[in-house]
């Protein structure tokens, strides 16, 4: 009776097909959530079930193919780490006995003259022989030994620039992908015609944006460098704007412009041939390259730093690249 009853409950012969009572209870749960909403189930009695099955059938084929491909690379990885690591370990061990061979003939020349200058210290002890002259021999004795010990043996390590393990590297087919942008593009400083105002440029003719979006803008013929805080319609002028001329706090057609992480300032001043530095809150900048002899610079139109401080500047009526390094 026991036995019908599990078979009954374990399983339903349906034109042949078996299903679990997990099936059974995961079917009532859908019927329930079906019955509490006619709309859904209305939809659902116009999808083939067949056609829903395949789908779900070839997904999982998939994901277990992209798994199998996947566990097959990082079993590969792992088996280049497992043979790397006993590669290294086995150089690592050569290496130590290396040290410990090349060493012993040394340490056993200490101990010899250790073993030496006791026998000594024992003799004029029992000779009762320890004057002064004897004390002074002694002890430049413990000295010389003492600094052989402290002494490093002449051998060091040499770090080769060929490895000896097999490097591995992952390479992937798929093709790069290209940004595109929006053709219609939305105008976020000046655009109100040629003018002298904080709202216009006369000829903008370089750009620089911080981390915080805010943008530096060259404004070439205003001999001005202004700044337009992000998302704000605040504008100020942060470098030059006191008419074209020489001075610490004026600008002659300025061209490039950079802004380090310091909030410094640097602006290729083409007509005076110079770059400056102008530090944040400072009415005057200082020149930094340039500005005295037309050959160091002339026209200066873009500049640049590379990771290592040292600076490029387009030397544009020279025709050519200069680099100034650093100090």
């Amino acid at each position: 009776m026991m036995s019908d009853n599990k078979s009954s409950v374990g399983s339903f012969d349906n034109d042949s097909s078996v299903v679990t009572v997990e099936d059974a209870i995961n079917a009532d749960i859908v019927k329930k959530k079906l019955l509490a909403d006619n709309n859904l189930l209305q939809v659902l009695t116009h999808i083939d079930p067949l056609a829903i099955l395949s789908k779900l059938a070839h997904i999982r084929i998939d994901e277990q193919k992209q798994y199998s491909y996947n566990y097959s690379l990082i079993e590969q990885i792992d088996q280049w780490e497992r043979n790397s690591i006993e590669i290294i370990q086995e150089k690592a061990k050569d290496c130590r006995e290396i040290v410990i061979k090349s060493s012993q003939p040394y340490i056993n020349d200490i101990k010899k003259k250790f073993n030496n200058l006791n026998e000594q210290i024992k003799q004029f002890h029992s000779e009762n022989d320890f004057n002064e002259i004897n004390l002074i021999y002694l002890r430049n004795r413990l000295i010389k030994i003492t600094q052989a010990l402290n002494n490093s043996l002449n051998i060091y390590i040499q770090e080769d620039s060929k490895s000896f393990i097999n490097e591995i590297a992952i390479i992937s087919e798929k093709k790069p992908k290209f940004n595109k942008w929006k053709q219609d593009a939305i105008t976020v400083a000046g655009g109100n015609l040629a003018g002298q105002k904080l709202n216009q440029f006369n000829c903008p003719a370089g750009i620089f944006i911080d981390k915080k979006k805010n943008i530096f803008i060259v404004d070439c013929a205003n001999h001005r460098v202004v700044e337009w805080k992000y998302n704000t319609t605040e504008v100020q002028i942060i470098a030059g704007g006191n008419g074209k001329g020489n001075r610490m706090n004026q600008l002659n057609y300025p061209q490039g412009i950079i802004v380090d992480r310091l909030g410094q300032i640097y602006v290729a001043d083409s007509g005076n041939s110079r770059i400056m530095r102008w530090c944040e809150g400072k009415e005057e900048g200082e020149v930094i390259v340039g500005g005295n002899q037309r050959h160091q610079l002339h026209g200066c139109h873009d500049l640049s730093f590379e990771d290592e401080g040292n600076l490029y500047v387009v030397d544009l009526l020279n025709y050519r690249i200069v680099k100034f390094e650093i100090i």
